[in-house]
């Protein structure tokens, strides 16, 4: 795509604060979800799972289950037809054939007519097991002699990545000071409201419907397409609404079995995980185990950084590699540093297959290096903010792996964030409050900076982009189809907005279907923070052909030169005489009349400019806008009991044009409410049989309303010139900040640092007890 430059327009409607258009359906029960999804005849599908995280599979006697009523079909590794898939690495079978490799992992599936019978016969179903030691610990994974999951992964490594930019050696020889530290990360629940799953149902000719909860309805056709062994044009994905994904529903198991349980029962299934099965067989996010060494001179320029990652696989590939890709270097954009060296070795254990998950790796790199850069700030006796704006990127910057910025306002978010918060002045007063008296309450206020892309060029190798195809009908109503769908961020309610300014029609003429693979353009889906930038940027072009198409008719019918029109109001109208004017609904109908049939149509695609696929060094700018932000936390820390209190937070963001300023504020406080849970609750625990003990939501702390802080979320004036309406992310960059910010924050309360997540009230209690000993008071 040529390399264009859009300005600013005069927008009446977008950056407006508009509610989601499905918003009262939602509030009132109206909607339907893909769980409500009901198909004539159909059957439910229940999966049999592994009670070890490592096991031989020595037989299955499926005859009794055969016998209970209202079953259909009894499936196992060694009856169906099936083949190893996986979105990055193909190392997973629908139903283990030889060996299980997690407790959850897939043995037999069922479908009846209903969940009773299904509990019923997989209760009959006996499997013959010889278990297998196994690794429960990443850090285990790669030991001499630890037991080996999958044999055509030696060493139980998945992916060994390594990208040296210039000499990180001669780097710290000459460095004025080099700061290392060690840092892991958790395992995360999703915590969707609604459990992965769909429904599926064949044809008599062999064509395969899935009504899915996806986050990537028709790219995911070619992962599943390999599953089942059939042909991609075989496999049509629906969209309908869903109850949440944060990234965690793109291809996943739960869809390609389904639809296998109802290719050998030869009925719809509906097939989908209960919630402890969820908290088991899902995809959380990937824990990490960095070591971190940087560089700098005397007066806090960054001059180079050195990271090795360890990165848990769990049993599966899933999307392993791209987040640890990203984990290694995509902060690198955020900051000026020409040495960087970063290696990573993804391994394999016996534990729930991890994925994606809002962050994607970026996350993990976030709490890091922001932990790490406030430790080197108070070595190098500079203010935390003052050393970030020493160093961040600015407009044009070339990175040494060769991305590129457009748009930056970071400097404008620390600036704000840092002045709406009080930071100094809390800093200067809390210190000198902590130390002066014997209250048990200290108090402390922590900042981190955040990046995120806007679409990532590395993902997917074939293409990066979006199109959009916009459908007048005969009534002069405009259907909206994009396969950049919405899984509850609004992007349904953004891009009608966009329809709506640049068309100046209402809100009740413009529809937006559900996504539908034998309809909508070919596109790659939501994920890498892609949805806004990629569909407005198309967008834009979809509304500009319209435009065309209507200014075109209206000028025949009114008898007037196209230069003279103009859209208002749902109609082109003439400039210099208002009184002549052409209403969509009436060129609609002459278009449908004049053209048999034929709807007036607006079709619109978008390639990112300066975009390129990485090459075998994993260089070339991988996305076409850079989101930034600024996070502040504000605690209170109980030195009593360890427990922390977060009575503030702050998130500032460069989102570029804001499109729908109400939908970025929900987007910023839930990204930081996530962003919360991680810092201090959320983890996913596995027991020494590798067994996840707290799978439900009694057991596995997750903040509530009553837990969330006040959230202050604000945008600064940005416009990223290189898509249309000019908007960047905000999904993904709302939430890598707040965990670093609310770390920076207790140790500015009471001195001691957690790098390891959560930091719980019982490692707070503890380090406080160790300290006092050390100190022996």
């Amino acid at each position: 795509m040529a390399d264009v430059h859009y300005e600013k327009g005069d927008y009446t409607v977008i950056g407006s604060r508009q509610p989601y258009l499905d918003a009262k359906d939602k509030v009132t029960g109206r909607l339907n979800y893909v769980s409500d999804i009901h198909l004539a005849g159909m059957l439910h599908g229940r999966a049999l799972r592994s009670p070890y995280p490592h096991a031989k599979i020595l037989s299955i006697d499926i005859s009794e289950a055969l016998k209970v009523p209202g079953i259909k079909c009894v499936l196992t590794g060694k009856n169906v037809e099936q083949q190893k898939w996986g979105p990055a690495t193909k190392d997973e079978y629908l139903l283990a054939v030889d060996k299980v490799n997690f407790v959850g992992d897939e043995v037999a599936a069922v479908a009846g007519v209903d969940e009773e019978s299904c509990e019923e016969a997989l209760s009959k179903i006996k499997v013959e097991y010889e278990v297998l030691p196994a690794v429960l610990n990443m850090h285990d994974a790669m030991k001499e002699g630890a037991p080996l999951i999958h044999p055509e992964f030696p060493n139980n490594v998945n992916h060994h990545l390594f990208i040296p930019r210039g000499d990180i050696d001669e780097v710290f020889k000459n460095a004025y000071y080099v700061h290392e530290g060690k840092y892991e990360t958790s395992l995360e629940y999703q915590a969707y409201i609604e459990p992965m799953g769909g429904v599926s149902t064949w044809d008599s000719n062999g064509n395969l419907t899935i009504y899915a909860g996806i986050q990537t309805p028709t790219w995911s056709r070619y992962d599943y397409a390999v599953a089942l062994n059939i042909p991609v044009e075989k496999i049509r994905i629906v969209q309908p609404p869903f109850g949440g994904g944060f990234g965690a529903k793109l291809s996943q198991q739960v869809h390609p079995l389904g639809a296998l349980l109802s290719k050998y029962a030869q009925q719809p299934v509906r097939f989908f995980l209960d919630r402890v099965e969820d908290f088991q067989c899902g995809l959380p996010r990937v824990p990490m185990y960095m070591d971190i060494k940087t560089a700098w001179s005397k007066e806090g320029k960054y001059l180079g950084k050195k990271v090795n990652i360890l990165a848990d696989n769990g049993a599966y590939g899933s999307y392993g590699i791209p987040i640890v890709l990203t984990a290694m270097y995509r902060i690198d954009i955020m900051y000026q540093v020409s040495v960087l060296h970063s290696e990573c070795n993804l391994v394999y254990t016996n534990k729930v297959p991890t994925g994606c998950f809002r962050g994607f790796g970026n996350s993990q790199m976030h709490f890091v290096h922001e932990t790490h850069l406030d430790e080197v700030a108070e070595h190098l006796n500079i203010a935390p903010d003052e050393l970030r704006l020493r160093n961040i990127a600015v407009p044009g910057y070339l990175n040494p792996h060769g991305w590129k910025t457009n748009s930056v306002e970071i400097e404008k978010c620390i600036e704000q964030g840092v002045g709406d918060s009080n930071f100094h002045e809390k800093r200067k007063k809390y210190s000198a409050m902590n130390t002066a008296n014997d209250d048990h309450i200290k108090k402390g206020i922590g900042m981190a900076a955040t990046v995120h892309v806007s679409g990532n060029r590395s993902f997917i190798k074939p293409f990066e982009g979006a199109a959009v195809l916009l459908r007048m009908n005969e009534q002069g109503k405009i259907y909206i189809y994009s396969n950049e769908p919405d899984m509850g961020q609004g992007i349904r309610t953004t891009l009608s907005m966009c329809v709506a300014d640049a068309l100046k029609v209402d809100f009740e003429h413009i529809c937006v279907p559900d996504p539908d693979s034998n309809i909508v353009p070919f596109g790659l889906g939501c994920f890498a923070s892609r949805g806004t930038y990629m569909a407005t940027g198309a967008m834009r072009m979809a509304v500009d052909d319209m435009k065309s198409k209507l200014i075109t008719l209206a000028a025949d019918v009114l008898n007037v030169d196209e230069k003279d029109l103009e859209l208002k109001e749902g109609a082109v109208v003439c400039i210099s005489d208002p009184s002549k004017k052409a209403p969509y609904a009436e060129l609609a109908w002459k278009h449908v009349c004049d053209n048999p049939g034929q709807h007036i149509l607006g079709i619109g695609h978008f390639t990112p400019a300066g975009v390129e696929y990485p090459d075998a060094t994993k260089y070339n700018n991988i996305s076409g806008g850079y989101a930034f932000g600024c996070h502040v936390a504000e605690v209170e820390v109980n030195t009593k009991t360890g427990q922390i209190k977060v009575p503030e937070l702050w998130g500032i963001h460069d989102v570029g044009q804001a499109i729908n300023k109400l939908a970025l504020e929900g987007q910023i406080q839930g990204g930081m409410a996530q962003g919360y849970g991680w810092a201090l609750m959320e983890h996913l625990r596995h027991n020494d049989k590798g067994k996840v003990i707290n799978a439900c939501f009694l057991d596995y702390q997750l903040p509530t309303a009553a837990d969330i802080p006040v959230i202050h979320a604000d945008v600064v004036d940005s416009f990223e010139w290189t898509t249309g309406f000019g908007a960047k992310s905000i999904g993904e960059c709302c939430f890598n900040a707040t965990a670093p910010a609310i770390q920076n924050a207790i140790y500015n309360a009471i001195g001691i640092r957690f790098n390891e997540l959560p930091i719980t009230a019982e490692k707070v209690l503890k380090a406080l007890n160790e300290k006092k000993a050390e100190e022996g008071k």
